[in-house]
């Protein structure tokens, strides 16, 4: 069996969260294509390949921000990364126990 990194990401409540308060993409006047967010690196990690991966400062519409961290990191036939998000007041938007577990346990 082959070892892999899995990239699970942010928390349901996280992206919720995000959908709701982060500054919107930005659209060209001319256009209408959509272009990305600039985001900011705050810091990384580092994968089992010594893969460095970017962890981003979320812009949010009300002037604030929110900064994802390396929430837990459990093993199921490879690293499986899963993030948390951190606004500006310290309160955290994370995966709970038992969304870890179902996300890490095979199907």
């Amino acid at each position: 069996m082959g070892r892999s990194e899995q990239f699970i990401g942010l928390s349901p409540a996280a992206k919720g969260f995000l959908v709701v308060n982060e500054v919107p993409e930005k659209v060209c006047k001319e256009c209408k294509r959509t272009f990305s967010r600039d985001l900011e690196i705050v810091d990384h990690y580092i994968g089992m390949f010594n893969t460095e991966y970017p962890l981003f400062r979320h812009r949010l519409i009300n002037g604030d921000h929110a900064d994802e961290f390396l929430q837990a990191v459990p093993w199921f036939g490879g690293p499986m990364f899963f993030l948390g998000l951190r606004l500006h007041d310290l309160t955290e938007l994370t995966w709970t126990e038992e969304e870890i577990e179902r996300q890490s346990s095979p199907n």
